[in-house]
């Protein structure tokens, strides 16, 4: 009866830091459950995209004018970081939706269970983001993973959607369970005293010299639990399969929403809870970084498939976004990071709409499909070319212009070596990026009749197109925005 008690008064004190997370919660059960028995039946499929993009901007809205505070018994916080962070999630699941319209309109069946998963998700990330205990942290890390396992394998007549989703979810539950016990050891570190990253961190770096082992393992644990979450190496190797099984938008939203949440929780658990052992996780963060930037980039290098070159591309960017979790300053990191997560944001985007336009005209995924596209679609290769050199990082691109913060925030904090490597890879990366390019203008086009462009698919890659060609000129409104990314 206490913990029941303490629980309601936590929810009716603090349920205002969570109206996002609420109404995510609400919109999704009523998709499952009430509308399911009458006006499922009746609604047009494509109604629900627009209902759900109005939910995620509706939850947006409520993010921006949540105060900063900290609430349900110190586990959840509302500071610059959570809401940059949330802000990307909501951004990256409406932008899923709009990838996925077109797609999932072909579908004959389960089409609310789709959009009902996506809100769950995001709003697993949503907490995710600001989550200041281990078991926080812990749960809406499940949340928000279970619910992206399903839509990985949700084209069920797709083996490889089957495969993939299978292969995810088993490794998925590994890494989890790796996490769950790092946290108990370090539970164990502290004398069974608390879990709260702000408490933890001053109890480990107090702890007596017998315990030392005990936080390295903890420490080490939690590590690699979270680099499988973001697909860093030498944990990234469910990524490439999921990505390529995964229907289209879903592996556009594995590229954005959950890599920008587990950053996030990233920094914080590291920048927090860790910074004072930082001797123990520093050199195995550092080679994690250093092995993501160079198998990442040198395996996408041999790719056919343009999904899965997109994957080991992310896996190479994920190496480079590490650098900010690296900082000593934590709150420049996170600056950082948030950057170079909402600029990938917009080049993936633009990049996946692409794809799926090639798929929706029956020419597949592999990049030699893109052959002779400067002839048959010149708007759309263009912008298809301002993708491939943002995420080359060549300037004056808005690619370059977030790349350069973090490389310099790194050479700052004295990471030269580690800034070298990124440097040589990028180098690397720009090589399979202009392939890409080149198949598009310098090889000759398949005698196929021209498709239309669907207005989605139009006003997306107008729209990323835009902003990464013209970004840097507001650069300074940018930093003004970056500046707003605190712990308060």
């Amino acid at each position: 009866m206490p913990f029941a008690q303490a629980l309601w008064e936590s929810l009716a004190r603090d349920s205002r830091l969570v109206l996002p997370v609420l109404l995510l919660w609400l919109a999704g059960t009523v998709m499952l459950w009430p509308l399911d028995s009458w006006l499922l039946k009746r609604m047009p499929k494509d109604r629900w995209a627009f209902i759900s993009i109005a939910v995620l901007l509706l939850s947006g809205w409520f993010v921006i004018h949540t105060p900063e505070a900290i609430g349900f018994s110190e586990m959840f916080r509302i500071d610059g970081v959570t809401k940059g962070f949330q802000i990307l999630c909501i951004v990256a699941g409406i932008l899923t939706i709009a990838l996925g319209s077109q797609q999932l309109g072909a579908l004959k069946e389960h089409t609310v269970e789709y959009y009902a998963l996506i809100l769950f998700s995001i709003s697993g990330m949503l907490i995710l983001v600001g989550a200041t205990d281990l078991v926080s942290i812990y749960f809406s890390l499940e949340l928000m993973a279970l619910c992206i396992y399903i839509l990985v394998a949700y084209l069920r007549t797709q083996d490889r959607g089957i495969e993939a989703g299978i292969k995810y979810f088993l490794l998925g539950a590994f890494s989890s369970g790796i996490l769950l016990f790092g946290i108990s050891l370090l539970f164990a570190a502290t004398g069974g005293t608390t879990t709260n990253l702000e408490r933890l961190g001053q109890a480990i770096a107090l702890a007596p010299g017998n315990h030392n082992l005990l936080v390295f393992s903890g420490v080490l644990m939690v590590l690699i639990g979270f680099a499988f979450k973001v697909a860093a190496v030498p944990f990234h190797m469910w990524s490439p399969d999921a990505y390529e099984g995964a229907p289209t938008p879903i592996t556009a939203f594995m590229s954005m929403a959950p890599k920008a949440a587990a950053m996030a929780a990233f920094v914080r658990i590291f920048g927090t809870g860790f910074h004072g052992v930082m001797e123990n996780w520093v050199a195995p963060l550092s080679f994690i970084a250093a092995a993501s930037m160079i198998l990442g980039n040198i395996a996408a290098l041999r790719q056919q498939s343009i999904k899965r070159m997109l994957a080991y591309s992310s896996i190479g960017h994920v190496g480079y976004m590490l650098l900010g979790v690296l900082s000593i300053d934590t709150q420049a990191g996170a600056q950082v990071i948030w950057l170079y997560m909402m600029v990938y944001l917009v080049m993936q985007t633009g990049a996946f709409a692409v794809v799926i336009y090639q798929q929706g005209v029956e020419e597949g995924e592999r990049i030699d499909n893109l052959r002779g596209l400067g002839k048959r679609r010149p708007f759309l290769a263009f912008a298809m070319m301002v993708f491939m050199l943002s995420l080359a990082g060549i300037p004056p691109l808005l690619g370059f212009f977030s790349k350069f913060y973090l490389f310099r925030l790194a050479i700052i904090q004295g990471h030269v070596t580690l800034t070298v490597i990124a440097l040589l890879t990028s180098a690397v990366a720009a090589y399979y990026y202009l392939n890409v390019i080149a198949q598009m203008y310098f090889k000759e086009p398949a005698d196929k009749e021209v498709a239309p462009l669907g207005l989605s698919t139009t006003l997306l890659v107008t729209a990323c197109s835009t902003v990464l060609l013209i970004g840097t000129a507001f650069g300074p409104w940018i930093m003004e925005w970056v500046e707003k990314i605190g712990w308060g």
